[in-house]
């Protein structure tokens, strides 16, 4: 990474000291003397250089631009230079961007010597950004000017990084700030549907499968109390279709027997040759033969699935969601069939490594991870607790964390990655997770003291909140922190000849 900084850096020409030279008033502001500042509006970024402002002698400002959306250079517009009088005079001069695309080189005489307020307006992409530097003092004299303003050392421990390289490498800052942190902790969540809310249909009897129509399949819609299907239950025993078959038979025979004897009788106790008991006795044996003959057909029918079906019922209100129900199957008893769930009711586990168990203390939500950006679910809102911190699984050493929830887009079985909400709050400076480097395992800030002079900041790192982290140290509210481009910012510290000459004064 370093010899790619450094070879960038040779091509660059040299920084702000090598722009072409101008007149001695409006020379720039690299010498003695020199003043820098840098300032933020909502979109861009001024870091500007200029001699101490002497009356009636035009001076020239060397504004450097950025978009801060994305840290590139403003390569458009026009920018104004005004410079604000006590009694309401205000002197103006305008310049388009310079041949180095960022750089904008207004020259602008004041017209009388005291306080001033300084303030440039950029007009670009059709928008207008504002900067109000302060209040600068406007010399009599150069030679006043030189006395209020003498050359100053560079400061120890500052990293000079010019605008040059800033804006040709991906590069970006952020402010620290003061703000409410939730701390989370990162976790793994696995989608599961609610207990209540799932159900499994299992073959009550063993048997045949039937379906009256269309076999109900995965992602059909039930409703509770519907007969999904049915299953002729088979005969125990070890009867075979050979003994059933002569069954059956026998029977038809004995039938045929017990007519012929009923009829004998009829004609008999007509002719007043029996009593009628006779004639009873021949009538319940031609109804006990009818009796077998059914029971040997259904034995029969039932053996090869054509029995009278035990209905399959499904227990709740959902969708299928495993199936493996197949028309004319053999089925023992207890084979799970079905799944039937309903995924409006979801329960979104959130597995809690034991070492952080102890930092839960009342879990507010969710932040999920999922294609196109996270989202964040609250609990009160999009969430219930159901399952608090309690229970460590001796297996997995994991504690579960389970909240409830509709559909939303889930699906059960789903695994993503995301940050549990652990109830510990607190008003901290902050800075974007990005922004802390780890350096010989010492948490590390690089602090943009001005616009091309950064400081390196050791800090101690506090709870993270989704993408911000606390920081405790030298770190200040306000101060901007670099979040993009930290290890070239560490490579120019470690060969600062390599990146130009910056303004570390």
């Amino acid at each position: 990474m370093k010899k790619m900084l450094l070879a960038f850096a040779l091509m660059l020409p040299g920084g702000c000291a090598q722009q072409p030279a101008a007149p001695t008033e409006a020379e720039h502001g690299h010498g003695a003397g020199s003043i820098t500042t840098t300032n933020y509006s909502d979109a861009t970024e001024l870091f500007v250089e200029f001699r101490p402002l002497v009356v009636n002698l035009r001076r020239r400002f060397d504004a450097h631009m950025s978009w801060l959306e994305d840290y590139r250079a403003v390569g458009e517009g026009r920018l104004t230079a005004e410079l604000v009088h006590s009694d309401g005079t205000v002197d103006r001069a305008s310049a388009e961007v310079s041949d180095t695309p960022g750089i904008f080189r207004p020259l602008l005489a004041a017209s009388k010597s005291g306080r001033a307020r300084l303030r440039f307006t950029l007009e670009a992409r059709g928008r207008t950004s504002v900067h109000d530097v302060g209040d600068v003092l406007v010399y009599p004299s150069s030679e006043a000017a030189a006395r209020a303003n003498p050359e100053q050392e560079e400061a120890e421990g500052r990293i000079a990084f010019t605008k040059e390289i800033q804006w040709r490498i991906p590069f970006n800052t952020a402010p620290a700030a003061i703000r409410t942190l939730e701390a989370t902790l990162p976790v793994v969540v696995d989608v599961r549907l609610a207990p209540d809310a799932e159900a499994i249909v299992a073959a009550p009897v063993a048997g045949i499968v039937r379906t009256g129509g269309t076999v109900p399949g995965p992602g059909t819609d039930v409703r509770a109390g519907e007969t999904l299907a049915t299953i002729s239950a088979q005969l125990g025993g070890g009867e075979d279709v050979a003994s059933l078959d002569l069954a059956i038979a026998r029977s038809r025979i004995g039938v045929e027997a017990a007519r012929r004897e009923v009829a004998r009788m009829g004609q008999l106790f007509r002719a007043e040759a029996v009593p009628q008991r006779r004639l009873q006795e021949a009538q319940t044996a031609l109804r006990l033969a009818q009796a077998e003959q059914n029971a040997a057909a259904r034995r029969r029918a039932a053996l090869g699935g054509g029995g009278p079906g035990v209905p399959l019922v499904a227990p709740i209100s959902g969708r299928i969601l495993t199936s493996t129900l197949v028309r004319g199957a053999a089925v023992q008893a207890g084979t799970e069939l079905m799944r039937i769930g309903d995924p409006n009711s979801l329960w979104l586990v959130a597995h809690v490594p034991e070492a952080q168990a102890g930092g839960i203390r009342a879990p507010g939500g969710l932040d999920l991870d999922r294609p196109g950006g996270s989202v964040r679910l609250r609990v009160g809102d999009q969430l219930r607790l159901v399952q608090g911190s309690s229970f460590v699984d001796p297996r997995t050493r994991m504690m579960g964390i389970a909240f409830r929830t509709g559909g939303m887009g889930f699906a059960p079985g789903q695994r993503l990655q995301g940050r549990l909400h652990t109830g510990i709050v607190r008003n901290a400076v902050s800075v974007p997770a990005l922004a802390i480097s780890n350096e010989g395992g010492q948490a590390v800030l690089y602090v943009q003291v001005d616009g091309e002079v950064f400081e390196r900041r050791p800090v101690t790192v506090g709870i993270r909140s989704g993408d911000l982290v606390e920081v405790r140290g030298d770190v200040r509210a306000g101060e901007r922190v670099v979040t993009v481009g930290t290890a070239a910012v560490r490579a120019a510290a470690a060969s600062p000849a390599s990146f130009g000459h910056g303004h570390a004064h």
